[in-house]
């Protein structure tokens, strides 16, 4: 988005470290008013900048299952598969992270599962068929938090 200024910017970086920033936070780290601010926040949502707010829990409150990592190749030739493909697995439950990537892999898919069992399931369900070419597995052994960044 070209119409992106850098107030707009620093307001984005400052909101994806706490989305919960008032008008007067950011007025204080910005430099506009906290008015000015808000419009600005309200213009990125409205544009689709800002496409949803989300609580991250922590861990330790979290009773999360396995995270697992999928790194997917895919057939790159239908371009309209593709889209109803990567559209059709982002509303799953199981997936919180859907990266299209270069090098070897084509997608990274994030996925919290119950199981192995659960993840042997979603696998059959989605990852057997056309346009998946192939798929290779990271199992999370343990998370670290990062530190929020001020």
């Amino acid at each position: 988005m070209d119409d992106l200024d850098s107030f707009d910017r620093r307001i984005i970086a400052l909101l994806k470290v706490d989305s919960r920033r008032t008008g007067e936070q950011l007025s204080e780290d910005i430099g506009l008013s906290p008015a000015a601010c808000l419009r600005r926040v309200q213009r990125l949502r409205r544009i689709g900048v800002i496409e949803r707010e989300i609580a991250v829990i922590s861990p330790k409150f979290e009773n999360k299952g396995t995270t697992i990592i999928v790194l997917l190749t895919v057939d790159r030739h239908n371009p309209k598969l593709m889209d109803s493909f990567c559209h059709r697995l982002r509303r799953q439950k199981e997936v919180e992270r859907l990266i299209w990537v270069t090098g070897d892999d084509d997608i990274i898919v994030i996925l919290d599962c119950t199981s192995m069992a659960a993840f042997a399931d979603f696998c059959e369900v989605h990852f057997d068929d056309t346009p998946v070419e192939g798929y290779k597995t990271l199992v999370s052994l343990r998370e670290y938090e990062t530190a929020a960044v001020d």
